[in-house]
Order: structure tokens, then sequence, then C-alpha cells
């Protein structure tokens, strides 16, 4: 293939002209998943599943409405998942819906359980208060309910939502309770106008999950000491996919919803040659500026907004987006016997596990190798008359002149993955915040450690620099401070390095009354379940 555009040369002020016209991908409705095929049980590659205007993922807007999500049983031959969160809005269904809201909205939101066990459900990314933040301080029992109140104070970009009942929230996330959450302001139309793209058609979400086969959750002890992780790559939900493109931009709205696989993405042509793709937006939303890239690591939790630029492509060209091979960097050492990590040091490179998980790993997929995420074939010329500004929003930085630091320490102790040797507890609150300060956080991991994805609950923060990075991660740092190129935005989780420091500066100014707690922990759901998680009370 040749896609002759694509030099690395190029600039983005020479990004082309291309039309409004597109290709039109099939929507993920009720009644195209019921009639779909097994959602990994043929050989054959799956069209990408897009969420449409109801049904799994589809997009709700509840434009200031209350609304009702019911956690209840949500299997279907075209779905992975055993559970879900249902919906109705104006006459529609939803499975776990891609809730879309603009700034300022208030959002109404009754949680119903009908499972048979307790949940509650977070709202990643976003600035609430303790009472609205879902971090399992309470929960809705089975058969009972907890309702939300809260003002939509986030930046425009892309969040979203998964349990967080401590202990319960790795299986009930892998099981199905999650979902994408858009947020929405006159920066982001401002935006989609210049792009020239539109939800659905040309601006898709793809949400990243590796699994194994069958919808329940059987972690084994390995599994729970360095995360559960599949042997089967699903975007949206299909295995293998693939999406009928034109010759124009396309944006992709990016989440990592794995319990504990980091992925390194990027795209390739059918020769294995790198296609570079525009980075503009992360976590909290967008970036200042455009940036250019050709690869670039998404941990779990972690999102990513990119522009991909096939202006330049054939018809007939296929271009894959890929995780590329790198080392995972379990540098952990084995647990002592009839520890939660007993076992033994891996990075599930295949062996079986004893009892009914057997056949989860008989074609195992090991952390940190390469495998194809999904194929983008060109079936349609088109062109574009897009462009992406130089100037995305305006982004601040928090003042850090004199401000606090506060050190942090991640690793292994007796067993349990632990933060300054300590665990969780629900009565003990070791951080606490003057309400209205700047902080600069120092968070280091033990070089005998392993990669943790770290969380921060009710703020958005910004990494100021990396110090003493692994190899693998210098090509990739585009300053001086050793900062990737998903550093330059607002963050939310920022995934840590054995042996590496990071330094991040989080401004803790916020609109509620009295004294509010939220919660910093590795967003790996089997550490944070295992009891690497503290609270933090700010005021």
């Amino acid at each position: 293939m040749q896609i002759r555009s694509f030099g690395r040369r190029r600039a983005l002020t020479q990004l082309g002209a291309i039309a409004s016209v597109f290709m039109a991908p099939r929507a993920l409705s009720e009644r195209s998943a019921a009639a779909a095929a097994d959602w990994c049980g043929s050989a054959e590659i799956a069209e990408l599943r897009i969420p449409g205007e109801d049904g799994w993922f589809g997009r709700l807007a509840p434009r200031g409405s209350p609304l009702a999500l019911t956690a209840s049983p949500g299997a279907t031959p075209a779905a992975p998942w055993a559970i879900s969160l249902a919906a109705r809005h104006r006459g529609r269904r939803y499975r776990n819906p891609t809730l879309t809201f603009e700034t300022g909205e208030r959002a109404q939101i009754a949680l119903e359980n009908t499972l048979d066990e307790a949940t509650i459900v977070h709202w990643h990314g976003f600035t609430v208060d303790t009472a609205n933040d879902g971090a399992g301080m309470v929960l809705a029992p089975p058969a009972g309910r907890y309702d939300y109140d809260f003002i939509v104070r986030a930046r425009s970009g892309l969040y979203w939502y998964h349990p967080h009942p401590h202990g319960l929230t790795a299986g009930q996330t892998y099981r199905g309770l999650f979902g994408m959450i858009v947020v929405e302001d006159a920066e982001e139309r401002a935006l989609r106008t210049a792009l020239d793209v539109a939800w659905g058609k040309t601006d898709i979400p793809l949400l990243l999950q590796d699994r194994r086969p069958g919808p329940a959750y059987t972690p084994d002890a390995a599994d729970l000491h360095h995360g559960f992780v599949g042997n089967l790559a699903t975007v949206n939900g299909s295995c293998d996919a693939r999406l009928d493109v034109a010759t124009r931009a396309y944006r992709f709205r990016i989440l990592n919803a794995s319990n504990a696989r980091t992925y390194r993405l990027g795209f390739a042509d059918a020769a294995g040659r790198s296609i570079p793709f525009t980075l503009i937006g992360t976590d909290g939303g967008l970036l200042a500026a455009p940036l250019r890239c050709d690869e670039c690591f998404l941990s779990t939790a972690e999102r990513i907004d990119i522009v991909l630029d096939l202006s330049g492509a054939r018809i007939g060209d296929a271009v894959q987006l890929e995780t590329r091979e790198f080392d995972p960097m379990h540098f952990d050492a084995p647990a002592a016997p009839g520890s939660p990590a007993t076992g033994h040091v891996h990075s599930h490179a295949g062996e079986a596990p004893s009892g009914d998980a057997t056949t989860a790993r008989e074609t195992p997929w090991p952390e940190g190798s390469a495998r194809r995420l999904l194929t983008l074939r060109v079936r349609q010329r088109a062109t574009w008359r897009g462009r992406i500004p130089a100037q995305l929003s305006t982004l601040a930085m928090p003042a850090v002149s004199g401000a606090k630091e506060r050190p942090f320490r991640l690793g292994f102790a007796k067993g349990s993955w632990r933060i300054n040797d300590r665990v969780f507890a629900m009565d003990e609150t070791p951080i606490e915040v003057a309400r209205d300060a700047s902080e600069v956080w120092l968070v280091r991991n033990y070089h005998t450690s392993m990669p943790h994805a770290m969380h921060l609950h009710g703020f958005q923060f910004r990494v100021l620099e990396r110090e003493t990075s692994p190899d693998a991660l210098a090509p990739l740092a585009v300053d001086d401070k050793g900062r990737l190129a998903t550093d330059l935005g607002a963050k939310d989780t920022v995934l840590v390095w054995p042996g590496e420091s990071i330094r991040i500066a989080i401004d803790f100014r916020h609109p509620f009354p009295g004294t509010q707690t939220w919660m910093f922990h590795c967003h790996n759901l089997e550490h944070e379940d295992g009891g690497m998680m503290l609270r933090m009370k700010v005021g």
C-alpha cells in the first residue's frame, strides 16, 4: 500500500482539504446487535460497531431532564458483557449509553440496582462533590438505588463512568458496568466545524477492552497481583474489527476500558510502515495546540483524542490500528506463600491457571506484545475541506511557585500493592489538603515494581516532568522535561513506570461547601480492589 501524503516532514499546515463525503458506519443499535453474529465466535472479521442513537453505547443527551440507569443482567448474543446499565429516554432503549452533556448542565441520575451485589457509579474525570463522586463510601444495595444531582463542570472531552464499590470494582467493570461520557461546549463545536467531522460517521469513539472467552470474570492469584488481562482484543465490543473509510480525515476518541492492560498505539500500512496521526486531546479535553505523533502509550482509564488524515490513501488501501511491542516491566518479586499474590512473577505469557479458567488462555496474548486492533479499509474517494486549527483551546497551568511538594511512593510489600506503604482503609484519610491550595505531587515508583496508572478523583492535573524514565519512553519525549505528548494536556490518570518519578501540579480549588473527600489510587483495577488506594480530604 502507498499512502503518498504521509511523510515524516509533513507539517500540520499541509493537511489537505477534504470534502463532506464520508462513509456511514453501522450503528450498534439493539436491533443490529440482536441480529449480529456471536461477538467473538467467528473467524471472520467483524464490522466495527459504532454507537448510534439507541442500543449499546447509544448516544443519550438528557438535556437537563432526570435519567434512570438500571444495573441489570445484560448479556446478548452480540455483546460480551454479562451485566449492563440499561436506560429508557424519550422512547428509546439503551445499554451502557454514551451520555452527552453540555458544560454547565445539571445532571440528575438515579442508579437503580437489580444485581445481587451492591454497586455504585463513579463519574471518572468529573469534578463533583463527595456525595456525587461514587467512590464507594456509599453504595446502592441490591434492590436499592442511589440518586445523583450535580453540575457538569468538565471541559469538553471524552470521559467515562464505571463502578467503584471497593473490592468489586474490577469484576463489575469487566462484566459490563461502564460507558462513555461526551462533554461539549462552544470550543468543541467550533473544532468540529473546523475539522468537518460528524459524530458516528467521521468522529468515532473507540472503546478498547481485552477479554477472555465468555462473560465471566475468573481471576487467579497471578491476575490479582499483576492485573486481569485477556487474550482477545475488542474495540467497541468487536474482535478484529474493520471499518470502511474514505480518503479524508477521521477523528477517533479512544478510551482504554481494560482492567489492567496498557497499549502502545499506532497506525501502520500493509507493509508495516508507521502512519503518523495528530493528537488533539487527552483525559481532560483538548490540548492547547495539536501535536503530531507516531505512537503513544495508553494505560487503563486514559483517553486520547486524535485525527488521522487518510486523504493521501488510495482506494483498496488498508490501515491498521495496532498495539506495538514493548517491555511491560513487571519487575516485582514473587509474593510470599499464602498472600493474595501467591504464585509467580509473570506477564501473562501463557501459563494456564488451574480450574475452569484454563481455556481462557488457550491463545495467550502476553502483556506488551503486538496485535492488530482495527482495520481501516479505504473504499471511497472524498475531498476533505476541514483543517486542524493551530490553537485548539486555552489550557491553564496551576500556579506552582512556592507550592507544597507532597511525595508518594508506589510499591509492593506484605502481600499487597501500596501507596506510601499504606493500603486503603475506609475510616482513614492519610492525605489532607488545604482548601484552594495548589500542590506539586512527586510520584515515585520503585524500580522493582511494575507500571501503575495513577488516578485522582475530583480534579484534573498537569504533568510537570518525568525523571529516570525507562529507555522505551526516551524516543517519545517531546521536551527537555521528559514529558510525553499525552502529558501535555489536562490529565486525571497518568502511568508511572518502574524506577520513574513524575511531578504533577494540582489546583485544589473547588466550589463545594465544607470539607470534601476524594480518592487517589492505581487504576489497574485489581490493584485498586487490593487496596492500592488512599482517601484524600480537601478543606
